[in-house]
């Protein structure tokens, strides 16, 4: 690659020039020697062949080509300026761009209040999400691949940095034609002969791991049929009477306008009262990612909330 026909320097003091009007006028403002800036000038014409000023001993008055390419230099300069700042800011991670991974089973729009502060405070952060099963956003997370998850807390990694977000009890959803679906509520006791339908995204592994320790230990194993689709469509499939699903209660307004008076709602209740979704947010605590870094503060600051 060629060497540039100027640098910085020589653009600086082109400028310079063109604004005090004289060779010595632009050393005072640079604070350095005129024979400098006379010997910066004398170069950058030289190789680019060409006369940018008229001396005189009034000063210095920029010809017609080196009035143009004084206009080029301050955007050029002006450029660099910008660069120059916004490397600065992202350095501090006041610019650039964070990566958060998002549990399916989280309601749309939850998350976006708990950071609209930080939102506010960082305009020039840019948030990318994404989407998964729990499992697949730590492994994520771990690969580095992205720098946040907001997944239910259960087998958390040691090494990862978890803070507690809410709390959301857990729903049985049921056909409204369905026996027990006339109960005020139902105990696990009631569910032991129910088919549960477990999608890939309502927190399948939670819920599973939730019915066999509420129910594994009956004489009738708990009956659950896996399916490769999402909440919306598991819950279709209780419209059906294909069987009933577990839900966070924070979907119960979705479910309600999308599936009318086709479904029933239960609160699930024992001894140990109403189960509960745990989440949190989790991350890196090495993330060498300054916006992270930011947004770890400001998650460690503003813990918890329900």
């Amino acid at each position: 690659m060629k060497r540039p026909p100027f640098d910085l320097w020589q653009l600086l003091c082109v400028r310079a020039i063109a604004e005090h009007g004289s060779i010595h006028g632009a050393a005072r403002f640079l604070n350095t020697r005129q024979s400098a800036v006379s010997r910066s000038l004398h170069n950058l014409e030289e190789r680019l062949n060409v006369r940018l000023f008229t001396r005189s001993p009034a000063g210095a008055t920029p010809t017609v080509f080196g009035g143009e390419f004084v206009r080029w230099s301050q955007t050029i300069l002006d450029n660099v300026g910008g660069m120059n700042a916004r490397a600065r800011r992202t350095g501090k991670g006041e610019n650039g761009q964070i990566s958060l991974g998002i549990q399916t089973c989280v309601l749309p729009g939850r998350l976006s209040t708990f950071t609209a502060e930080f939102r506010t405070t960082y305009p020039d952060i840019v948030f990318r999400y994404s989407e998964g099963t729990g499992k697949r956003l730590l492994r994520r997370l771990q690969r580095g691949q992205i720098d946040f998850a907001v997944v239910t807390r259960r087998n958390l990694v040691p090494a990862l940095r978890v803070t507690p977000l809410w709390s959301d009890r857990i729903v049985a959803a049921l056909p409204t034609g369905h026996p027990l679906a006339t109960q005020p509520e139902v105990s696990w006791a009631d569910l032991r002969h129910e088919i549960f339908l477990i999608g890939r995204d309502n927190a399948g592994q939670d819920f599973e791991t939730l019915i066999q320790r509420k129910l594994g230990e009956t004489d009738i194993g708990p009956k659950i049929r896996r399916h490769d689709i999402g909440s919306n469509r598991i819950v279709a499939l209780v419209q059906n009477y294909e069987g009933i699903a577990l839900l966070p209660a924070s979907w119960l307004p979705l479910i309600r306008d999308q599936h009318g008076h086709d479904v029933t709602i239960m609160e699930i209740r024992d001894a140990n009262g109403s189960s509960h979704l745990e989440f949190g947010i989790v991350w890196r605590p090495d993330n060498e990612n300054p916006c992270a870094r930011s947004f770890a503060r400001y998650v460690e600051a503003h813990r918890p909330w329900t």
